[in-house]
């Protein structure tokens, strides 16, 4: 799984924005949902989301320049 960049290290999480926009291509994620570990509703963004970022590249863009 990816970890969110506000996460700590050594008591990381996952990425809410990662899952909700390509989770479902992981092998670990599906497991995890397939096995009840991970609700599946964290596979879609919640409606008061903000737009997520189209790549890892534009989130480091992002970062970068905050």
């Amino acid at each position: 799984m990816f970890a969110c960049h506000q996460s700590r290290e050594g008591e990381e999480f996952a990425c809410a924005g990662w899952l909700a926009k390509v989770g479902h291509c992981h092998p670990a994620v599906r497991f995890a949902v397939a096995s009840g570990r991970l609700d599946p509703a964290v596979l879609a963004p919640d409606d008061d989301w903000p737009e997520l970022h189209h790549s890892y590249v534009e989130v480091l863009d992002k970062l970068r320049a905050s």
